[in-house]
């Protein structure tokens, strides 16, 4: 199996923002975006290292102290929760000679102490202890200044979603998410103490391929036709084995016209596909407890507000989906142009009755880990994709579906027809050029 290091990228020559943008067009791209080693140089230092990346949930470090480690783009880092209660974001590289100072995912510690020569970080990153003091003839305020541990430039969050920039420039959170809020709001609101957590583990898995190809799936609502056909036919058998979760058929036919449903794009790339058609949704005894604490806490219209299921895959550009229906989140980490580190997230709906949210984590289990029913089919799709865009034969990616028909949307974004491409086109055409072109994404409005 490959390891989770990339292989030392070839050197390539620079490109120049005038090559760049010959590479995308308002309709397409050129397959080098997912196949090109200096493409992916350059989106690791100006897009991940200048967008807004998710970097993990609050519930992750609950208590002073805790941390978990993980990576923006290619910048290793950790966040962690300070003796106050503030969350920060590290660099996970000692200052004196850039050894890792936290090896393992997650845990609990005041300090972090660097193996190499013992320099030692308080769990806010400042510097606790320098060995060898009388070596350095520098004041304290000196010596905290420039030895501590690294920070990321900006830290804010959503909802208990922490987010994090290594740049200071650029728009703040809030107008970085625009519209796409309401997803996370849609998600957040389905727990009856209003709050989610992270407490179901992770199912971690290698894609060969490029990190792009799995947030265009994201997006993509017709796909499912095809690419799911043993969940969309006649007997629905995958599902039927699987015992739970939303059927995804219509009147038991294969062929679903996708239109009506719609998806929704906003600025910066962000969208979610609309609600899909869905032949059975939840019910029984634990399902109706999880209602009547709901309703106990909103009443019974907000109730039926929130439990109303009108989108399915929401996607946060560039490295995050989620499903408030499927109770997940999807996390995208490039590891090099062809390798991309998926991690899942099981989501716990804080107030629901316990058997719900373990059921949620066994239908996760069933239907988006590396050996489920659904999630392989898109790593096979994913995987020949990436083979397949090493032929010169066509050199573009289309992403032409109902040019131009978008309409303007209520929650600040647009609205095109279920099979229209429109999201990627702005993804591609509008943000990610401006972030390889030295922007910070376009504001489309």
């Amino acid at each position: 199996m490959d390891g989770l290091m990339p292989p030392p990228a070839r050197p390539r020559p620079a490109f120049t923002d005038e090559e760049l943008r010959t590479l995308v067009r308002p309709d397409r791209v050129h397959r080098s975006l997912y196949t090109d080693p200096g493409i992916f140089d350059l989106e690791m230092e100006r897009l991940f290292g200048r967008a807004w990346i998710f970097v993990g949930h609050a519930s992750q470090v609950p208590n002073p102290h805790d941390y978990i480690t993980t990576r923006i783009g290619r910048e290793p880092v950790i966040m962690t929760r300070d003796a106050k209660g503030a969350i920060h974001v590290l660099s996970n590289r000692c200052a004196h000679r850039g050894v890792s100072v936290c090896a393992t995912d997650s845990g609990n510690t005041r300090h972090f102490k660097c193996p190499y020569h013992g320099w030692t970080y308080r769990s806010d990153g400042t510097l606790a202890s320098l060995p060898q003091r009388r070596s350095y003839p520098h004041d304290r305020a000196e010596i905290e200044s420039w030895m501590s541990l690294a920070r990321a430039a900006r830290v804010d969050e959503y909802r208990g979603f922490v987010f994090a920039s290594l740049t200071e420039e650029g728009p703040d959170l809030e107008t970085y998410l625009n519209g796409i809020r309401h997803s996370i709001d849609d998600l957040v609101d389905r727990a009856p103490d209003g709050e989610v957590a992270f407490v179901g583990g992770c199912s971690r898995y290698i894609i060969r391929a490029n990190w792009k190809l799995q947030i265009d799936n994201g997006v993509d609502l017709h796909h499912a036709t095809y690419t799911h056909v043993s969940t969309l036919d006649d007997d629905g058998r995958q599902f039927s084995r699987h015992g739970g979760g939303p059927r995804i058929m219509v009147d038991g036919k294969k062929s679903i016209d996708w239109e009506p449903f719609g998806v929704v794009g906003f600025p910066y790339g962000h969208g979610y596909q609309g609600r899909p058609p869905v032949e059975t949704l939840p019910s029984g005894p634990v399902y109706e407890e999880y209602v009547r604490r709901l309703e106990a806490r909103h009443g019974v219209d907000r109730t039926r507000q929130i439990l109303n299921y009108d989108r399915f895959n929401s996607v946060i550009w560039p490295s995050m989906t989620f499903q408030a229906f499927g109770q997940h989140i999807r996390v995208v980490r490039p590891i090099s142009v062809d390798r991309t580190e998926i991690n899942v997230f099981p989501v716990a709906l804080k107030g629901a009755p316990e058997a719900y949210n373990t059921g949620a984590i066994r239908s996760l289990a069933a239907t988006h880990s590396a050996a489920s029913m659904i999630q392989t089919d898109d790593i096979e799709v994913f995987e020949r994709a990436q083979a397949g865009l090493q032929s010169g034969a066509h050199d573009w990616v289309l992403f032409a579906g109902h040019p131009g028909s978008e309409e303007p949307w209520h929650e600040g974004g647009w609205r095109g027809q279920g099979t229209s491409e429109f999201v990627s086109r702005i993804q591609y055409a509008e943000n990610w050029i401006s972030f390889l072109c030295g922007g910070n994404g376009n504001e489309r409005g």
